[in-house]
């Protein structure tokens, strides 16, 4: 059986026990914390204790405990361009899912990417978590690399910091700087803290400086490192971990 974490199939106890049906991950610290799991025999103390489901046996007053929920699945997928965000797609364009393994082809993706972007993109199993990721109100971080004709003055994109007018309910912010240059014009790099749909290419535009090429190259911190354009990875307990701190 798969599970997320390490490739030993490891997870955080907590949630572990959330699986177990004890509650949520924090009512399971609770529990943790009140003396009353029992790992291979011995009362668990560290609330950052992890466990193999497949080897360990936790206990909870005595009793043995068994998942009741199928195992919550996070990967990392490195979005080629060419691909649209959607399981299937009725005109035959390559998806995001076309060379996933078929366990995952029921995931759901946190958030979209266009078409032609490229970059991090998440997959879950876990609903709510992937709905918490992508409301605004949280502010997870999202770092964009547009390659844009022309290089914009500092003081152009001084104006995103403040918010610009896209016509949407609310201003578009984002932190903005020249990362390299190119022939053509310059790299500029973005950090957003919401999603809007293609916000990044509509703030260039209205800056005058069109974007030719998008890549996002990190999301809550997670990036592609090592990977190749259509490669995949699970998520490590750590970083579901960063994720809901």
């Amino acid at each position: 059986m798969d599970h997320p974490g390490s490739e030993a199939g490891s997870e955080r106890l907590n949630r572990y026990l959330s699986r177990c049906g004890v509650g949520s991950r924090r009512r399971a610290d609770e529990i943790i914390a009140a003396g009353r799991v029992t790992l291979n025999g011995v009362r668990v103390e560290k609330l950052a204790t992890v466990v193999d489901p497949a080897k360990d046996k936790v206990e909870l007053d005595g009793r043995p405990l068994e998942p009741t929920t199928p195992e919550t699945i996070w990967i990392l997928l490195y979005k080629p361009s060419g691909t649209l965000t959607t399981r299937r797609d009725v005109r035959g364009r390559t998806t995001i899912f076309d060379k996933l393994p078929p366990t995952f082809q029921r995931l759901i993706p946190v958030g979209r990417l266009d078409q032609d972007t490229e970059g991090v993109i998440l997959l879950t199993s876990d609903g709510d978590g992937a709905n918490r990721l992508m409301h605004p109100r949280y502010e997870i971080e999202r770092v964009y690399e547009a390659t844009v004709v022309g290089v914009p003055a500092p003081s152009a994109l001084a104006k995103l910091k403040h918010g610009i007018d896209l016509g949407d309910p609310t201003p578009a912010r984002a932190e903005a700087a020249v990362e390299r240059f190119h022939p053509r014009g310059a790299v500029v790099r973005l950090i957003l803290r919401e999603g809007r749909k293609r916000e990044v290419k509509r703030m260039m535009t209205a800056l005058g400086h069109p974007v030719v090429h998008l890549q996002r190259v990190s999301f809550a911190g997670l990036t592609t490192g090592g990977m190749e354009p259509g490669g995949w990875r699970r998520l490590t307990e750590s970083e579901i971990s960063r994720l809901f701190p």
